[in-house]
């Protein structure tokens, strides 16, 4: 089972040092010449609404724009992303099997920035940057989306899947956050985030547990999006579940990738 991390600490060096908005974001292209942006408009409001168009120039940057303001860029690379760090982002992501292997058929990428205003939630920011990314990934015919804030990369089909009607209230953590599965040396299976920090989060942790890959990832995914929207609430000693007769204990210890930081860490019982 090849998605099974074996480079813990090579992924905790890429995650954010700090807690930092998300503004930036990498769309992967199949071929090295742009296409065509004369429907830049027509897609940029297609995607984000009424009252957003789009401008572009012939160094193939896409300004869009709110009215008269421009709120996000983006900017088309005729390379590859240098040192293969979207393929080794893609590696291993439970959410694209062949991902390592369809991320190096990429040939330039486009990089997505959301310059909107400062007053933007973490949340908001991140969701201005995957409608950019949105915008991104039909002008430039894209493949796939890194997210460097988790170290993580994801296919278009993943990308546009997750991030469909997402608001405040519905945040498609599935492709904001690496969620990467590890064999714990028992046999069972474990799982680790990478990406909290953009909302002023502890990762989460789980050591091991006897549920299946999808059923954990189910489970940590929904604990993910109840902190993301609710902040940090569950003290050290709570308990979690997915019904009122449920109790997983929650404990803030030492990451399993990162002594010298605390992270939720889920306690299955045996």
């Amino acid at each position: 089972m090849s998605f099974f991390d074996r480079f813990r600490k090579k992924k905790a060096d890429i995650a954010p040092a700090k807690s930092e908005i998300t503004r930036h974001c990498f769309v992967l292209c199949k071929t090295a010449l742009p296409q065509d942006l004369s429907n830049a408009s027509n897609v940029v409001s297609d995607v984000l609404g009424a009252g957003f168009s789009a401008e572009y120039d012939d160094q193939n940057i896409v300004t869009v724009m709110y009215g008269n303001e421009p709120i996000g860029f983006l900017a088309h690379m005729p390379i590859a992303i240098p040192h293969g760090e979207a393929e080794e982002n893609a590696d291993r992501n439970i959410l694209w099997p062949d991902g390592r292997k369809e991320a190096s058929a990429h040939c330039s990428h486009v990089i997505v920035t959301n310059i909107g205003g400062g007053d933007q939630s973490p949340i908001q920011s991140a969701i201005r940057v995957s409608q950019l990314a949105l915008v991104a990934l039909r002008l430039f015919d894209g493949i796939g989306v890194y997210w460097g804030s988790a170290s993580v990369c994801n296919s278009r089909e993943a990308f546009e899947e997750f991030c469909q009607d997402m608001s405040d209230e519905h945040v498609p953590v599935a492709v904001w956050l690496r969620f990467q599965p590890v064999r714990a040396s028992d046999g069972n299976i474990g799982m680790y985030t990478l990406g909290m920090r953009q909302f002023n989060l502890m990762e989460i942790e789980v050591d091991r547990s006897t549920v299946n890959v999808g059923d954990l990832f189910e489970f940590v995914s929904n604990l993910a999006h109840y902190l993301i929207q609710c902040g940090s609430v569950i003290a050290d000693g709570n308990t979690v579940g997915g019904s009122p007769d449920e109790r997983i204990l929650v404990r803030h210890r030492p990451s399993m990738i990162e002594k010298t930081r605390n992270v939720y860490k889920i306690v299955f019982e045996s």
